[in-house]
């Protein structure tokens, strides 16, 4: 028995000196990593589906045909003169695009990529903040899974917009102050939370909103109450100094035009309520996370005023700071119209309370939340595809859908631009683009020939735009050739060619010595019909004349 087991003993020995020191590590580092994987497979499997997104989403911008937004032209031209400030927004925009561009280049993946980027920070910001209110990991991960494949998420990883830099932030201060209120520690929350504030105010000032918030919060979480609040909003106004001094030398404009929205911007109506537009607010919030989600969190609301003293204070924070930006929109839609995305910074935390809510109530949530996120990822996809339906069909196969219904018609055929106005006998080197709207005009600027800088012209006195604040044709292509251009969707492409020919035609005269309409060009077919074209005209010697100034901002 005894040389049976030194036998073995030996034989064990043996095999060991047979296996490479090599081969040795490797297991013993996969089975370290296994056993890490094991212990944190919620992080590891947000990870892998954050992965999968963000490969679908660059598939997506290179082959979907789904081109910049005039938007996001427009914030694109903005990084290409970098600034202090700009007409409409605050800076960060332009220098978050400015950065993507440095990285891959002027195109729509380098326009995108750093929002393609927060479209994966913002939900593992969400886990964060739910791990904060000490939710379990799998409730944190349901939280997080809601943020990125609902609407608000997919498409936020999409589109160059403000959205993306003062939701990520905001969602930041809130993990602050989730995290402190749960350990009982103030000391410096406030200075953490202004922080926040201050970088999600240099995309959107919106963001100053959580500071009307808190007060009404502490009310009711005392955990938040602290004289230190006055340091956090001290320093967030940092963020106000950029656009400040860029301001003071050019009219004051984005404060104007911040003034001129709030005054009169609006849809108004005789009546002093409005219930349609309440309607068209809560519509679209419940389009914004999908219905079923939405009436979950209806529920979870509810649910959080009748346990109120129960449940952990940290989610009774974001279910608060959730609950009063929506019931604030909400009220304000009855006298304004209230734009659907206003309150997206809702949703972060809007999401811990409701996966709180769901893994707290039994299986029969758990499932109409699975289905909630299945239909979310399905119509998202769907709306995604849509233009390529359109232009191409489907395996093959022609699916009809109305152009109207496309959600992406203004992003749509910009490709065809450059081949275009090379049709057309635009010459790079001696002729300049102009159009009378700062959409067209950015999309010129990105899509034309060389991207080189398109001009605005004022026709119909609408109000200044950034375009206004550079130098203008008036200042460098007196005497040059131009070529007009003017974008147009079915039904008034069609219906109103022949006028919208002869109105051009006669106002452009006034500024150039001959204008030819040259031809309209199609730039995108949606079933062998021409949904959208370019009206192009050729005017020749600019007189160095403009349309008459308008004070409208």
């Amino acid at each position: 028995m005894h040389k049976n087991r030194n036998a073995k003993t030996q034989r064990r020995k043996d095999a060991k000196k047979e296996i490479s020191p090599s081969l040795r590590l490797c297991a013993f580092a996969s089975l370290r990593f296994c056993s890490y994987a094991q212990r944190h497979r919620y992080q590891f499997l947000l990870c892998l589906i954050l992965a999968l997104k963000t490969a679908c989403m660059i598939f997506t911008i290179l082959h979907a045909g789904i081109g910049l937004s005039p938007d996001e032209a427009q914030y694109w031209t903005w990084s290409q003169f970098l600034d202090w400030g700009y007409y409409s927004k605050p800076p960060g925009i332009a220098w978050e695009i400015w950065l993507g561009t440095k990285l891959l280049g002027n195109t729509e993946l380098g326009v995108r990529a750093i929002p393609l980027l927060l479209g994966n920070l913002i939900p593992m910001l969400v886990y964060f903040t739910a791990w904060c209110c000490r939710l379990p990991s799998r409730t944190c991960f349901w939280a997080s899974i809601m943020i990125a494949l609902t609407p608000i998420g997919i498409f936020a990883s999409l589109l160059a917009i403000t959205d993306g830099g003062m939701v990520f932030f905001w969602t930041a201060a809130c993990a602050c102050i989730a995290y402190h209120i749960e350990r009982k520690q103030q000391r410096w929350l406030y200075l953490w939370v202004g922080l926040c504030v201050l970088a999600g105010a240099l995309f959107k000032w919106p963001i100053y909103f959580l500071w009307l918030l808190l007060p009404i919060i502490s009310l009711l979480t005392p955990q938040v109450r602290s004289y230190k609040i006055f340091l956090g909003i001290i320093v967030s106004l940092v963020a106000l100094l950029p656009t400040i001094y860029w301001n003071t030398i050019h009219e004051w404009a984005t404060f104007r035009h911040v003034g001129a929205t709030l005054a009169g911007g609006h849809e108004s109506t005789k009546s002093l309520i409005q219930p349609l537009s309440v309607l068209g607010f809560l519509g679209a919030q419940a389009a914004l996370v999908s219905p079923i989600l939405f009436i979950l969190l209806l529920m979870a609301f509810w649910t959080m005023y009748r346990q109120w003293h129960t449940i952990p204070t940290g989610v009774r924070f974001c279910g608060s700071i959730a609950f009063l930006s929506l019931t604030i929109g909400t009220l304000c839609s009855f006298f304004i119209k209230i734009q659907g995305n206003w309150v997206i910074f809702a949703y972060p935390t809007a999401f811990v309370l409701l996966s709180w809510y769901v893994f707290e109530e039994g299986k029969a949530r758990q499932r109409w939340l699975a289905g909630g996120l299945a239909l979310s990822v399905i119509v998202s996809s769907i709306l995604l595809t849509i233009p390529k339906i359109q232009s191409s069909g489907f395996m093959g196969k022609e699916i009809s859908i109305p152009y109207r219904m496309n959600p992406f018609r203004h992003n749509v055929g910009w490709d065809n631009l450059k081949i275009a106005l090379e049709k057309s006998g635009y010459d790079l080197k001696t002729d300049f683009l102009l159009s009378h709207t700062y959409q067209t005009t950015s999309i010129l600027s990105f899509y034309g020939p060389e991207q080189k800088r398109a001009y605005f012209i004022n026709l119909t006195g609408r109000r200044k735009n950034q375009f206004s604040f550079w130098p203008g044709i008036e200042q460098e292509q007196q005497g040059k050739k131009g070529f007009f251009i003017v974008v147009e969707n079915i039904p008034q492409l069609t219906r109103n060619l022949d006028e919208m020919i002869e109105t051009y035609s006669k106002e452009m005269a006034s500024y150039f010595e001959t204008v030819r309409f040259v031809d309209t060009y199609p730039l995108f077919f949606a079933y062998d019909k021409m949904a959208k074209g370019a009206l192009i005209f050729e005017c020749t010697n600019y007189n160095g004349m403009l349309p008459p100034n308008t004070d409208q901002y």
